[in-house]
């Protein structure tokens, strides 16, 4: 597969790109363009979701390479305080009872 030139699309063009694979970038042209080239070498890290879910629960999304977070999330479900939901746009998604973004560690 050829490598896109980014340089020579228009803004709406690579505006569209980032929405398509869900990259946060509301910056200028520059940093689209280097976004979407971090995400073509697989180096894009993307922000961890964390939804409510239900009364008490959280749908939490994080990025196949936030490694930590995604061993943080394994000890959880061990533990019986989440279970793992799916994977979609390389993200796992887990729903927890626990909100990990209230938590600096939270095991």
């Amino acid at each position: 597969m050829d490598k896109i030139n980014y340089n020579k699309l228009r803004i709406d063009v690579l505006q569209n790109l980032i929405c398509d694979r869900m990259i946060e970038c509301h910056e200028n042209r520059t940093d689209m363009v280097r976004k979407l080239r971090l995400d073509d070498e697989g180096k894009y890290v993307r922000e961890t979701t964390i939804e409510k879910y239900g009364e008490d629960k959280f749908l939490i999304g994080i990025d196949t390479l936030k490694r930590d977070q995604l061993n943080q999330m394994g000890r959880l479900v061990e533990k019986g305080h989440a279970k793992k939901s799916h994977w979609s746009y390389g993200r796992h998604y887990y729903i927890s009872s626990v909100d990990i973004s209230k938590e600096e560690k939270v095991l």
